[in-house]
């Protein structure tokens, strides 16, 4: 008889839950601690458990474009209703990918040992890990009518998951999801030092957290001549189908050139990227004799480009493991050179080195080497 009364008690726990829930929720009672162990002075348990309603119509079909300052544009199209549905509003959330980005849990500070009334605390073991869903960044609630929403304050340190469904009175719409990720612009010159007229080849590439080089992704490239405070627009190139835009260039000065992306489709704006090609005088050189008579004058001569007038010319000999400057002059309003002088008996290896300054750096010319007899 016992035994049926605590079945009876779990039956009316159940059904009234059922009803508070509504419909399409399914429910489950667990047996009652009288059915287990056939006394009736413990109290029934019953355990609710219940699943969503079946989803309403098709998914929403939106897409989230990231933006400077943590800002994300989402943007999406009406869903088409079912017979007999309306859709009154969408409800959109967002979750960090990344733990460290996701807000706070909320928790409960305990009191202090030895308050009044309260028990010394106790330590107690880590509690297990919780299997509760992360905790949203955002959670807007949108009209019917809307079809755009900026959301603010994320981080462009982080990755986030969008979620978009429409609601009804009937239900919502299947869950639909994007995700807006860090991005990378990575860009490099090559060679990195390069003389004068000499090509380089200017690459890059925009890299999606989790996914690698895009492809059709534009960037804006700018570039600063050395002792320039000001940067100059250089075009807005797109990455192509090799996922990568590389174009060749001379600078005419030591130049910097950097990036900058401003974010679209499911990525972030991006950190700007920067590479510098350092120029070098390009110098020539010959001599009037390779194989003079000791005590002859010789003229070692050549020109610098870019031309600069009265640049510092070193003339340098190589010897004992290192060159050693053994006469100097300045360059002609030409750019043109020319420096005379005798040599004693021997092997005379030589070069020209052009001193640098702030716009190009110093350039050294090929070697000549002369055989005094």
């Amino acid at each position: 008889m016992a035994t049926r009364q605590a079945r009876v008690r779990g039956a009316i726990i159940a059904t009234t839950a059922a009803a508070a829930l509504g419909t399409g929720m399914i429910v489950f009672a667990a047996q009652s601690s009288a059915e287990t162990t056939g006394s009736s002075t413990s109290p029934a348990k019953v355990k609710v458990m219940t699943t969503a309603p079946p989803p309403v119509g098709q998914a929403v079909k939106f897409a989230v474009f990231g933006q400077d300052y943590g800002k994300a544009m989402v943007t999406w199209s009406a869903p088409e209703a079912p017979a007999g549905v309306e859709f009154t509003g969408f409800r959109l959330w967002v979750i960090s990918d990344d733990p460290a980005g996701r807000p706070p849990t909320e928790t409960t500070t305990p009191p202090p040992p030895g308050a009044p009334g309260i028990k010394a605390a106790v330590a107690s073991p880590t509690p297990p890990p919780t299997t509760e869903p992360p905790k949203p960044n955002v959670v807007r609630n949108l009209p019917a009518d809307a079809r755009v929403t900026v959301v603010t304050g994320l981080s462009e340190r982080f990755n986030y998951t969008f979620h978009l469904v429409a609601t009804s009175a009937k239900g919502e719409t299947p869950d639909a999801t994007a995700t807006l990720r860090r991005t990378t612009v990575k860009l490099t010159a090559v060679p990195s030092t390069a003389v004068y007229g000499a090509p380089v080849t200017l690459t890059l590439q925009v890299v999606r957290a989790g996914d690698g080089p895009k492809a059709g992704e534009a960037v804006t490239l700018e570039r600063r001549a050395a002792g320039s405070p000001d940067w100059g627009h250089v075009g807005n190139p797109r990455t192509g189908a090799n996922l990568k835009w590389s174009v060749v260039t001379r600078p005419p000065t030591t130049t910097v050139y950097r990036t900058h992306f401003t974010g679209s489709k499911g990525m972030w704006p991006a950190d700007d990227a920067s590479a510098t090609v350092t120029l070098r005088y390009l110098v020539s050189v010959k001599a009037s004799t390779a194989k003079p008579k000791a005590g002859q004058k010789v003229t070692i001569s050549g020109a610098v480009r870019p031309v600069k007038a009265g640049l510092k010319i070193s003339l340098q000999r190589y010897a004992a493991g290192k060159w050693v400057t053994i006469s100097g002059g300045v360059t002609r309003a030409d750019g043109s050179y020319a420096i005379a002088r005798t040599f004693t008996k021997g092997t005379w290896p030589l070069r020209v080195i052009a001193a640098g300054g702030t716009t190009i750096a110093y350039g050294t010319s090929g070697q000549v080497t002369l055989v005094v007899k």
